[in-house]
């Protein structure tokens, strides 16, 4: 629904720190510019990109890293509240507006407010008294809002004891797993069963466009270790160092080798940029081999002999620049060299293709080794699975098979649910010992994992832990229901877009 509800999870925390920013400059970054410049509009209440660029500016300095989207989308929320507050009728009377502002300490001078500071920072804000008088009250009947919204929940105390025992009571258990490995060798295979399974799952067996490639790398560390270094490079290089003042200025010597390594980088990176010239001609020359190449500056062709496909690539990092120059045209359907293309300013690649294989449903010959493995770890899973149900099933009319149980060990909601599935979750949670036998249940841990559940461990009443319980409760109710109160506002207002537009960069 909303994106900052999404990522911050606590949207009345986002919100109040939208407000509680600072006091003193905040009334510049809340007033909308006069005439229709907005990006958009709630009800009455505009956000223009001014409005942006000064929230951003007040959250940077707060040492929050948001960029311009997430902070627009707070602005956002914020005029749903705002618009909320007028509806509802929120009014911060004059006389308190007047105390907010003789007590703020920016306007105080030896504990008394003094008018020639306050007139200062209006006038370079740009501020009249009434702006700044209109926006204090603005701002102070959204908080109010959410003060009613998000405070002062009422948690019982039977409620908060609920929560406690919920959350971290201890479950003494020990677990079996049922690896579908162990199965394997029950499974009965041969061509027509494989050839089965191939045609009602063709789709995992769809070949993405692939390519094999040869390659040569030249990199600036290594042709900077080819340049020599002379003397008066050393003693310019030397000169032109910079040391504190209060450090003992080293020997030429003592840093000679340092230097030296600083002059030859430079110079290889310069050499790159000369070799990449080079590089393009010999490429351009000798479209369909890379040995020109090799041969010019000394290096070897590389060779990437495994398939690999454009999302691969991505995934595995490569270079945007790198993975455009690849499954280009030229390269892949040419066969042609790629041009130099530089890698973190410190390399440059040519790339040429060596085989390409087309997009294609690979044929059951092809696949017949990875079908074989896929079905039978399909078929090694299902039997791994009502292994386990036929075991609990066992276990629960009375029997006790010999099983491989791990050592007990005490375990609390909070990891359980870390671990499990939530349905599981939500079963294991259920499962109690009665009439002193254990209670079992069968979750899913990537394989079939059958659980026996000894005993129960409830918390001692502590009333720290209730009082915390209460206040994450009562935080809890608040988060709901001002996301409740956000949906009816997004419904009752839609957005109205204007003239001007968020641009996605950071500032």
């Amino acid at each position: 629904m909303f994106h900052a509800i999404e990522k911050y999870k606590l949207p009345a925390q986002i919100l109040l720190g939208l407000i509680a920013l600072t006091f003193v400059g905040f009334g510049a970054t809340a007033l909308a510019p006069s005439g229709h410049d907005y990006i958009a509009k709630v009800g009455n209440i505009k956000i223009s990109e001014s409005n942006v660029n000064d929230a951003l500016r007040n959250f940077q300095a707060a040492g929050e890293r948001l960029d311009k989207n997430e902070v627009y989308q707070s602005l956002l929320q914020e005029a749903y509240l705002q618009q909320g507050a007028v509806d509802l009728g929120f009014v911060v009377p004059l006389e308190s507006i007047k105390k907010i502002i003789s007590k703020d300490e920016s306007f105080q001078e030896n504990g008394k407010f003094s008018e020639s500071k306050y007139q200062s920072f209006l006038q370079q804000s740009g501020l009249t008294e009434k702006a700044l008088i209109a926006d204090i009250s603005k701002r102070f009947s959204v908080q109010n809002l959410l003060m009613l919204l998000t405070q002062d929940n009422l948690v019982s105390d039977a409620q908060a004891k609920f929560t406690i025992a919920v959350s971290q009571t201890e479950r003494e258990m020990r677990a079996v797993p049922f690896e579908p490995s162990s199965f394997i060798n029950q499974i009965a295979v041969n061509d027509a069963v494989l050839e089965k399974y191939y045609q009602e799952h063709q789709a995992q067996y769809q070949q993405d466009q692939a390519v094999k490639f040869d390659f040569v790398v030249l990199g600036a560390p290594d042709l900077g270790k080819k340049e020599s270094v002379s003397e008066e490079e050393l003693n310019q290089a030397y000169q032109q160092l910079n040391f504190p003042a209060s450090a003992p200025r080293p020997a030429l010597e003592e840093i000679k080798a340092e230097l030296t390594a600083d002059i030859q980088q430079k110079k290889g990176q310069k050499r790159l940029q000369q070799a990449k010239e080079e590089m393009a001609d010999l490429a351009f020359n000798n479209p369909e081999s890379l040995k020109a190449i090799a041969d010019k500056f000394g290096v070897s062709v590389k060779k990437h002999e495994q398939w690999l496909t454009r999302a691969e690539a991505t995934a595995q990092g490569m270079p945007p620049a790198l993975l455009a120059a690849l499954f280009s045209d030229d390269v892949l359907v040419k066969k042609y060299n790629s041009e130099p293309i530089e890698v973190n300013n410190s390399s440059v690649w040519v790339v040429r293709a060596a085989d390409v294989r087309a997009e294609h449903l690979a044929s059951f010959a092809e696949v017949k080794e990875q079908v074989k493995t896929d079905y039978t770890n399909q078929e090694a899973a299902k039997l791994a699975e009502a292994a386990a149900q036929k075991t609990l099933a066992e276990i629960e009319k009375g029997a006790t098979p010999k099983l491989a149980w791990s050592e007990a060990s005490r375990i609390n909601a909070e990891t359980a649910r870390s671990i499990m599935p939530e349905k599981d979750f939500t079963r294991w949670l259920k499962a109690k010992p009665q009439n002193g036998k254990p209670a079992y249940v069968l979750i899913n841990m990537q394989v079939p994992v059958l659980v026996e559940i000894q005993s129960l461990h409830l918390p001692e009443e502590n009333k720290e832990m209730q009082a915390k319980a209460k206040n994450m409760m009562s935080r809890n109710i608040g988060s709901e229901l001002l996301a409740v109160f956000l949906s009816h506002q997004e419904k009752k207002y839609p957005i109205k877009t204007g003239a001007q537009k968020l641009e996605s960069r950071t500032e």
